[in-house]
């Protein structure tokens, strides 16, 4: 499945005559394909760690995520993906994939991608680039040059125990950890929002997302 999707990306995205029909209206931008495709090579083996969330909201299922971590020697490469179907007012559908790549402790690249209601939003993009963070928004682009090598995604392998900050691929920036009790955790957003991690042996166990609107529990399974 993969290595037929790679084939197929390559020769829709990356032949020399793409390049001149593209268009900027389409979802998927040539010119990033190459970096996207080299994290989805790093997960086309089998991973080290798997894990299952259910997504709650009024106790009733919504979703899953899924975690998927691979360790290969000095490379630690993440995947979060996501799915929820729910309504308020209207229907909504979201769509997520995350994925990022450590070396030594260090991230090199992280990708964030959502779709909501079959509509592609831009992609955060966050790429360690001679010697700075390059961060990309759209056609946004702006660098960042504290070292990372604590993410959001490293929240559901790895408790943040005696870290202070935290770097936040969506937003693209530092946001402070802040301890709420025994290996329990909160996350306060910059659009207002927080997010309570708890942990049991290190391990994420639940996620309680915390928004204005609605609050929704993420429970491992």
């Amino acid at each position: 499945m993969i290595p037929a999707l790679i084939i197929w990306l390559c020769k829709k995205y990356l032949a020399p005559k793409t390049y001149k029909t593209y268009s900027s209206k389409s979802p998927i931008n040539p010119k990033s394909v190459a970096s996207v495709l080299f994290l989805i090579c790093s997960f086309s083996s089998a991973f080290a760690q798997q894990s299952k969330f259910n997504i709650k909201r009024n106790g009733e299922v919504i979703g899953q995520m899924y975690f998927q971590q691979k360790d290969d020697g000095d490379n630690v490469y993440l995947k979060i993906t996501s799915k929820v179907q729910t309504r308020f007012v209207f229907k909504i559908d979201v769509e997520t994939e995350d994925v990022a790549h450590f070396k030594n402790g260090k991230l090199l690249n992280s990708n964030v991608n959502r779709v909501v209601n079959g509509n592609a939003k831009e992609a955060k993009k966050t790429s360690w680039v001679n010697n700075v963070y390059q961060l990309k928004t759209g056609n946004k682009t702006s660098t960042i040059n504290q070292p990372i090598s604590y993410n959001m995604m490293l929240l559901y392998t790895k408790e943040p125990v005696n870290i202070p900050e935290i770097y936040s691929d969506n937003f693209q920036c530092f946001i402070p950890i802040q301890k709420n009790g025994a290996h329990q955790y909160r996350i306060n957003l910059p659009d207002g929002n927080y997010n309570d991690y708890h942990f049991e042996n290190g391990i994420c166990k639940l996620v309680v997302v915390n928004h204005s609107l609605y609050t929704i529990r993420m429970e491992r399974v």
